[in-house]
This record gives structure tokens, C-alpha cells and sequence, in this order.
């Protein structure tokens, strides 16, 4: 009863509240349950103790209502004054921190206090402001900060920055990612960029293999950076390409191959929405051949639990062409998968005029 009391006096604009309407709110809200729970006593009851805690006040000019035990017709919420305790430290704060947020809200700056007070003084200390123009790493820099390496490399972290205006530039430190192994088999400078990630790696020594010949071609495509995916690595060590000597801001167009199952599949959405500025889509030609040569005979899926978002299916049957989409969809609704390994030694060989 006092929590519905209290939601009807949150929901109204005015001050004056009149007995009536809360009492018609609390029986609507409770139905045929406003008896049992105490009825107009239990309302009275609630009343008072917010009258006491100083948060209603009655109008007494209103009168009381005539029933046992009596209310007034009309009460008046009660403003409590704002609390500023907190607008001198934030006003003492280092200018690069937007506090904004924080002016009006004394629980999110308490939240979130140590936190600041740290910025702050990383920010005054001369010190330590003098390598902002440093190569420290995220996590370099968090421990320097908040003596926790990871803190800047977590959500609660990330948000932090975003409130105060701040990104990893403004803390003069830079994001780092997981190394993948590739092979690179280098390019002309004037040439168009051309990689190839496959997510197992019986399928990256195959190629490797093939390749050794001196001719890196799939589908008379010029492959020349091959990556092994090592699953769903990949979808957090692909920023490493930039990293690589020659890659670092070439113009690339990525191919994916990986398994025609629900994990495969979403990898490969999970991947294209990660990195937006490099475009990637799925090899069709490979998985049309995988299709071709072993559909028929797809076994039937044995983790029935891998996850597949419905966006990344979306993305990858729309990224196909019209006849292997149809062919994938079929196969995933027949709940059948095949592995990428399907395509063997034998298959690459050919792609690169190789006897098998």
C-alpha cells in the first residue's frame, strides 16, 4: 500500500494532492486485493507515516474528509532541498572533465567519485600529464589511472569515459589486439588488397600448403594476405591487420570461409559488424562449391545449441549470391552443417593448376 502511495505521488506534476484521487488510484491498482491488503485503515496508515518522514503535509484549509479514521481532503508534497554539497569539488574539478551529468545528480557522482578523483588528479599532475602525447596502451594507461589494468577495457569504463567526454585519445593511450596468424604474400603498391580469413586451421594449412607453389589465386582471385580465423577470435584480433607492416592503411576487401553451421555463420556477422571500415563478405564461390560437392550428403547439425543471431543470418544470406543463399537456408532448415574442411587438398590444387 505505501509503495503504490508513493508511485501516485511520484506520477503527479502538482503539489496538492487530493485524498479522493490517491484513494481511487490505490483501489484501481489493487483491485479486488485493496481489502485484503488493509483498505482505506492501511491508506491512513501510509498517509501519516509520510506526513511524519516529512514528505506530505496536510492542507488544512481543505478540511478533513468525515470518515474514521479521518484524512484531510488535500495534501502538499513536501520539495525536499536540493542537494549542492557536492558542486564545490565538482567545480574544482580539472576542465577536461564534463560534469555536467553529475551537477544535478549527488547519487551518480557519488557513484561514480573515486573514479573522477582519479581522472582529476591523473589530469593536474604534471607528471603525469606530460606522456598524454606518450604510446601507452589501454591497459597501461588504466592501471596508471585507476590502478586496475582492465578498467578502462570494461563497459562500467567505457561508459565512464563517455560521461565525462572523454575517449582513449584524450588519455593518450591506444587499443591493442590479440595477434592471428597469416601468411602475407605481398602486393604491388598500386594493387587493391585482397584477404582471405578462414576460420579452422586445416583449412589454413591446406592453403598455405597450395600457395607454397607461388600462386595465391582462389576462384582466379589473388589472395594476399591469408588469416587464420582461429574461430571466434577472429571478432576481436581482426583490428590487428592494421598492425601488420604494409597493411597499415592499404584499401582491403576481405573474404571470410568458414563452417555452413549456425557458429560459422554467425562469426562471420559477428566479424562484418565489428569492423564496418573494412569491408568483408563470405567467399560465395567456396561455399557454393562446399554446397555443390557435399550437400547432399550434409550430416546432421550435432550441436544443436551453437548460437546464431538473426541479423548475422540476415547479413550473410544477403552478402550471397541468390542461388547459394537459397542452398545455405535450405541446408540450415534441414538442420544439417559442413564443415570447411568439405573443401580439401585436392580442391585447392586445382585452383592453382597443382595435380592433386
Amino acid at each position: 500500500m505505501r509503495q503504490l502511495v508513493e508511485q501516485y505521488l511520484a506520477s503527479q506534476p502538482k503539489k496538492n494532492i487530493d485524498t479522493i484521487e490517491l484513494e481511487g488510484y490505490v483501489q484501481s491498482s489493487l483491485g479486488e486485493n485493496y481489502l485484503p491488503a488493509g483498505g482505506y485503515h492501511r491508506l491512513v496508515q501510509a498517509v501519516e507515516e509520510l506526513c511524519r518522514e516529512g514528505v506530505l503535509a496536510p492542507v488544512n484549509s481543505s478540511g478533513h474528509n468525515g470518515r474514521t479514521p479521518s484524512l484531510y481532503r488535500r495534501y502538499r508534497k513536501i520539495t525536499a532541498p536540493r542537494d549542492t554539497s557536492h558542486h564545490q569539488e565538482l567545480l574544482a574539478c580539472h576542465p577536461r572533465l564534463s560534469l555536467a551529468k553529475y551537477w544535478n545528480d549527488p547519487g551518480a557522482y557519488l557513484q561514480d567519485q573515486q573514479s573522477i578523483r582519479a581522472l582529476d588528479r591523473f589530469f593536474k599532475d604534471p607528471v603525469a600529464a606530460s606522456t598524454l602525447a606518450g604510446s601507452y596502451t589501454v591497459n597501461e594507461r588504466s592501471f596508471q589511472i585507476f590502478r586496475d589494468e582492465k578498467f578502462l577495457s570494461l563497459p562500467a569504463g567505457r561508459n565512464l569515459l563517455q560521461q565525462l567526454g572523454l575517449g582513449l585519445t584524450d588519455l593518450g593511450c591506444f587499443e591493442t589486439y590479440e595477434p592471428f596468424f597469416y601468411v602475407d604474400y605481398g602486393a604491388a603498391p598500386e594493387e587493391r588488397r585482397y584477404l582471405l580469413v578462414v576460420e579452422n586451421k586445416d583449412t589454413f594449412f591446406t592453403l598455405k600448403k597450395v600457395f607454397a607453389c607461388g600462386k595465391q589465386t582462389v576462384n582466379s582471385m589473388a589472395v594476399h594476405l591469408l588469416v587464420y580465423g582461429e574461430g571466434r577470435k577472429i571478432v576481436k584480433s581482426f583490428g590487428f591487420l592494421r598492425e601488420i607492416p604494409g597493411w597499415e592503411r592499404v584499401e582491403v576487401e576481405a573474404y571470410y570461409f568458414g563452417d555452413l553451421d549456425p557458429e560459422g555463420i554467425d562469426i562471420f556477422g559477428a566479424l562484418a559488424r565489428a569492423y564496418p571500415q573494412v569491408p568483408i563478405r563470405p567467399f560465395d564461390y567456396l561455399y557454393r562449391e562446399l554446397l555443390y560437392l557435399h550437400g547432399a550428403g550434409a550430416p546432421p547439425l550435432r550441436d544443436k545449441k551453437q548460437r546464431l543471431k538473426a541479423e548475422h543470418l540476415s547479413l550473410f544470406l544477403r552478402l550471397l549470391e541468390p542461388a547459394t543463399a537459397s542452398g545455405v537456408r535450405a541446408l540450415l532448415d534441414a538442420g544439417r552443417y559442413l564443415p570447411q574442411e568439405g573443401l580439401a587438398y585436392p580442391f585447392f590444387a586445382r585452383e592453382v593448376g597443382l595435380d592433386a
